[in-house]
């Protein structure tokens, strides 16, 4: 029976309990294999399988711990993160530029406008009617 696992290269999640045998392990882009310090049982062997030329993404690697006809096996799911930036400079688009700006007169050319509107629309709703 595995007594205890620690992973030396990598990020083992949750921590390690006798009784639970899938794992989490996240590791950093330029690592290829985990290394790991355990313990067993007296008289039990361990044979780790998948534990070379992890890539990038998921991986699994397989702890199984042998004694006579029984095995236990321990899976670790191990994410290998990214050596990619998340931002891709390629996309960026061009800068605006601003041509010209406006003249001085067209804000308040634009603020008499509207209220000159409004001030038809106030005469329009309230002009009294001759009958």
């Amino acid at each position: 029976m595995l007594l205890d696992l620690e992973i030396l290269n990598g990020e083992l999640s949750p921590v390690f309990d006798i009784y639970n045998d899938v794992y989490s392990v996240t590791i950093d882009d330029d690592i290829t294999s985990l290394v790991m310090d355990y313990e067993v049982e007296d008289g039990y062997i361990v044979n780790v399988i998948d534990n070379t030329g992890l890539e990038e993404g998921e991986n699994e690697v397989y702890i199984q711990v042998i004694k006579d006809e029984e095995i236990n096996t321990y899976t670790l799911l191990v994410y290998k993160e990214s050596s990619e930036p998340v931002f891709n400079y390629e996309y960026v688009p061009e800068p605006m530029e601003v041509e010209e700006e406006l003249p001085e007169y067209v804000a308040p050319l634009i603020g008499g406008s509207c209220l000159l509107i409004i001030l038809i629309v106030f005469l329009l709703l309230f002009k009294k009617r001759k009958s």
